[in-house]
């Protein structure tokens, strides 16, 4: 496929990217309100990014290609799986959204909106995208699986060469771009800031 292709076959799922972006952002205000109105429950899902902490700890390449392959998995999970009728990419982008709403009232609350814009911003232009991609990737097949359970024409097998055509050749380059810059650039956006 070429990059017209490519951006054709873009331009033709935009109604599942737009369902993407809308769950992440709906999640996201969810998870933001969820903090501000019960720290308890913020405090549960934070606990799990406590248990990340040992990868701070690491040398930069480590930490780097950490964040790359957990990121690639998610996004090979929320494409290839989206077959399942899109429920783990729907679990992916709610509980992503979600956390980052947590998350996002935390920061601010301690540190301020820079600090958070800071922190997300450098690799969160590449990476969110990205991660959105791969969600909207999967809902188009998992709504293509259940179109062909519905006798209806669906090219489920040709539309999952082009998934993985976009996972091999856009997404899993820009997350590796995405965790080297969150890995050396984000830190010294951070520490501006801070």
């Amino acid at each position: 496929m070429s990059f017209r292709d490519d951006a054709a076959y873009l331009k033709s799922i935009r109604i599942f990217i737009g369902i993407s972006v809308f769950l992440f952002v709906l999640t996201a205000v969810m998870g933001y309100f969820a903090a501000k109105l019960d720290p308890e429950l913020a405090s549960q899902w934070t606990k799990q990014l406590e248990m990340l902490r040992w990868i701070m700890d690491q040398p930069p390449f480590f930490i780097m290609m950490i964040i790359f392959l957990k990121n690639l998995m998610a996004c090979a999970i929320s494409v290839l799986l989206g077959v399942g009728i899109g429920l783990v990419p729907l679990m992916v982008v709610t509980s992503n959204g979600f956390l980052l709403g947590i998350v996002a009232y935390g920061a601010i609350q301690k540190e301020g909106v820079l600090y958070l814009m800071a922190g997300i911003l450098p690799h969160g232009i590449i990476e969110l995208p990205i991660v959105l991609l791969s969600i909207a990737l999967g809902f188009r097949l998992g709504y293509l699986l259940i179109m062909a359970a519905a006798k209806e024409e669906a090219d489920l097998a040709g539309e999952t060469r082009i998934a993985v055509h976009f996972l091999v050749w856009w997404i899993t380059p820009l997350l590796f771009l995405a965790a080297a810059i969150e890995t050396y650039i984000t830190p010294i956006a951070i520490s501006v800031v801070a």
